[in-house]
C-alpha cells in the first residue's frame, strides 16, 4: 500500500489543503456546539431573546464557514484522489501492455480488467477517505474527549466505560472482515471472467444453444460473489446498531448524572455545577466521539479492502518483464528484410518438452516463404518468435543480421507487420482501421493498400465507402472482409517483413491468388512469410518449410518437395490431388 502512495507526491498540495480545510470544519462543529450551550444557558433559560438572536447569528456564521471548509476539503480531496488514480491506472495499463503473452495469460484478461478498474477505484476511495475523514474523525474524537471532560470529570467515567466497549466491537468487526476482502476481489475476477468469455464468444454460445448453461455458470459465480459481499454488508449492518446502543446508554448516563446534579442542587438551595446547556453539549460530544470511533472502524475496513487491492496492483507493477528491450541503434544496420533462425529451441513455460527444436532457416530480402505442417506442429509459434512475442529457449533469431534480443521492441516491430487468422478490428471507420497500421497514411496509400488486399471492391459497395463505420470487432463484416482489412492494415505500414499467420483462410482461392499477385507486383521487395494450412496457398512461394513435430524436416520448392518429402506429399494428396489439381 505504502509503495503506491508515491503517486500522491505530485499532488501534495491538494492532499495538504484537504485536511487543513477539514480541520476548519471540525473546529466550526465544536464552536457551534459550544454556542448551543450558551444559547440554552444564557438565552433560553435566562429568558433573554437578544442573547438568543445574537448567539443564533454567530452560530449561522460558524455554519457557513464550516460548510465552506467542508466543500473546499471535498474538492481538494477529490482532486488528489482522482488524479492519483488516473496516474496509477495509466501506469498499470502501460505495464500490462509490456507484459508478455505468457504473463498476460497467467493473470487472465478478466483479472487484469478488474485490477485496472475496481481495484484502483478501491484505492482511490481509500485515499479520498483518509485525506478527509481520518482528520475529521481524529479531530472530533480527541477534541470531543477533551471538551467533555472539561465540562465535568464525572463524564470521564462514562467515556472510560463506553470507549473500550466500542473498541472491542471494532476489533471483532475488523477480525471478521479483514480476511474477506481479498477473497471478495477474487470472486469479482471470476464474475468478470464469465462475462468476458460470453461477450467475446457470444456467437459460439448461441450456435451451440448454450445460453442456459452459461446463464447458470454466471449465476454460480455471481452468487458466490454476492454471498461474500452480503456477509461483509451484514457485518457493516450490525456495526451501526451496536455502536448506537453504546451511544444511547452513554447519553442516558450523562442525562442521569446531570439531572441528579441539578435536582439535588435545587432541593438543597444550591447552584448546580452542571447546567442544562452543558448536559446538551456533553451529549452532543458523546455522539461525535462515538461516531468518530465508528468512522475509524469503517476506515480500517477500507484499509483492509484497499490493501487487498493494492497487493493485486503491486503484483502487476512488480511483475518482472520477460521481454527486455535491447539498445541497438537500428540506423547502423547494413542488412534489410532478412530473417534467420540459428539452432532455435523453444518450450512454453511449465510445458513438458520443446514445441520447436533445432530450427535453422535463412530467409532473404524479398523472398516469399511458406510454412506448412500439421496442426500443432509449431507454425504459429515459429513466427511469434520473429516478432518476439516469446523469447527462444536457446539459439538465436536474427533480423537483418542482428539477434532480436538486441532490438528495442518498438524498433523491431516497426520492421514487421503481422496478420493473424483471427482478424482484430476496432470500432471506427474503414479508413481508420487501415490507418491503424500507419497513422499518417495518405488517402492514396490507404486506397492502394485496400486494392492490393482485394478489399477495394466491397469497400466501394458500402454507402460511405472508406468512411463506413465498423462495429466493435468488425461484427458487421464477413470473415473474409475482416481478413482483407487486416491485410490492408499491414500492407499500408510498408514493413520490411510481412507475416501472414493463416490470415487468408477465409478467402476463396481466386481472391487469394489475386492478393498474392498484387503483392508481387506492388511490394516485391518486402520479405513475406506465410503460415498456411492449404497447399494451394503455399505452392507459389519461393520456398516452403515443412514442419513436423516442431522440426523443419524439409525446406525446398513445391516441385522438389513433391518428389522428396513424404509429409508434404501426404498433405498435397489429401488437399489437392482428389480435386484434380
Amino acid at each position: 500500500m505504502f509503495k503506491l502512495l508515491r503517486y500522491l507526491k505530485k499532488y501534495w498540495w491538494a492532499a495538504l489543503l484537504a485536511p487543513l480545510f477539514m480541520i476548519g470544519e471540525v473546529a466550526m462543529d465544536m464552536l457551534i456546539t459550544k454556542q448551543m450551550q450558551k444559547m440554552i444557558d444564557d438565552g433560553i433559560q435566562s429568558s433573554n431573546p437578544d442573547a438568543v438572536k445574537t448567539i443564533g447569528l454567530v452560530m449561522i456564521g460558524f455554519v457557513l464557514i464550516g460548510v465552506a471548509c467542508g466543500i473546499l476539503s471535498g474538492v481538494f480531496a477529490n482532486i488528489a484522489s482522482c488524479k492519483y488514480a488516473n496516474d496509477l491506472r495509466k501506469d498499470v495499463f502501460a505495464k500490462i501492455m509490456r507484459l508478455s503473452y505468457d504473463q498476460t495469460d497467467d493473470f487472465s484478461t478478466a483479472s487484469l480488467v478488474t485490477r485496472v478498474t475496481n481495484d484502483i477505484t478501491q484505492i482511490q476511495n481509500f485515499i479520498a477517505q483518509m485525506i478527509r475523514m481520518f482528520v475529521r474523525s481524529f479531530g472530533m474524537f480527541v477534541l470531543g474527549i477533551i471538551f467533555t471532560i472539561n465540562i465535568d470529570l464525572r463524564f470521564a467515567a462514562i467515556l472510560a466505560i463506553a470507549l473500550p466497549i466500542e473498541i472491542i466491537i471494532m476489533i471483532i468487526f475488523m477480525r471478521k472482515t479483514f480476511p474477506v476482502f481479498g477473497n471478495l476481489q477474487t470472486k469479482l475476477d471470476k464474475v468478470n471472467t464469465v462475462v468476458h468469455e460470453n461477450v467475446t464468444g457470444a456467437r459460439v454460445v448461441k450456435a451451440f444453444s448454450k445460453e442456459d448453461y452459461e446463464i447458470n455458470r454466471f449465476d454460480n459465480v455471481n452468487s458466490a460473489y454476492a454471498n461474500v459481499l452480503l456477509y461483509v454488508n451484514k457485518l457493516f449492518a450490525l456495526l451501526m446498531p451496536l455502536f448506537m446502543i453504546v451511544v444511547y446508554l452513554a447519553q442516558i448516563a450523562i442525562y442521569s448524572i446531570g439531572g441528579i446534579n441539578i435536582t439535588d442542587a435545587f432541593n438543597n438551595g444550591n447552584v448546580p455545577t452542571i447546567s442544562i446547556g452543558e448536559i446538551t453539549q456533553a451529549t452532543t460530544y458523546i455522539v461525535m466521539i462515538c461516531f468518530a470511533l465508528m468512522n475509524f472502524g469503517m476506515m480500517f475496513a477500507n484499509i483492509a479492502r484497499a490493501s487487498a487491492s493494492a497487493k493485486r496492483i503491486n503484483e502487476v507493477l512488480d511483475c518482472p518483464l520477460e521481454i527486455i528491450d535491447g539498445n541497438l541503434d537500428v540506423t547502423t544496420l547494413k542488412e534489410k528484410g532478412t530473417v534467420e533462425f540459428k539452432n532455435v529451441n523453444f518450450a512454453y513455460p511449465n510445458a513438458n518438452g520443446y514445441v520447436l527444436e533445432n530450427i535453422n532457416l535463412k530467409i532473404n530480402k524479398g523472398e516469399t516463404i511458406a510454412i506448412v505442417g500439421a496442426t500443432g506442429s509449431g507454425k504459429s509459434t515459429l513466427v511469434n518468435l520473429i516478432t518476439r512475442f516469446y523469447d527462444v529457449s536457446s539459439g538465436e533469431v536474427l533480423i537483418d543480421g542482428v539477434n532480436v534480443k538486441e532490438y528495442n521492441q518498438k524498433d523491431l516491430r516497426n520492421k514487421i507487420a503481422i496478420c493473424l487468422q483471427k482478424a482484430e478490428l476496432f470500432a471506427g471507420s474503414i479508413s481508420e482501421n487501415i490507418r491503424w497500421g500507419k497513422e499518417d497514411a495518405s488517402d492514396e496509400e490507404v486506397q492502394l493498400a485496400a486494392k492490393i488486399a482485394q478489399a477495394e471492391e466491397f469497400i466501394l459497395s458500402k454507402p460511405d465507402k472508406y468512411e463506413e463505420f465498423i462495429e466493435e470487432k468488425g461484427t458487421s463484416l464477413s470473415g473474409g472482409q475482416k481478413q482483407r482489412l487486416s491485410i490492408a492494415r499491414a500492407i499500408v505500414k510498408k514493413p520490411e517483413i510481412l507475416i501472414f499467420d493463416d490470415s487468408t483462410s477465409a478467402l476463396d482461392l481466386v481472391t487469394e491468388a489475386k492478393l498474392y499477385q498484387a503483392m508481387r507486383e506492388n511490394i516485391n521487395d518486402t520479405t513475406r512469410i506465410v503460415v498456411a494450412q492449404r497447399v494451394a496457398t503455399a505452392k507459389n512461394a519461393d520456398k516452403i518449410a515443412v514442419l513436423d513435430g516442431g522440426t523443419i524436416i524439409a525446406y525446398d520448392t513445391h516441385e522438389n518437395l513433391l518428389k522428396n518429402c513424404e509429409v508434404y506429399i501426404d498433405i498435397y494428396n489429401s488437399q489437392l490431388k482428389r480435386e484434380g489439381d
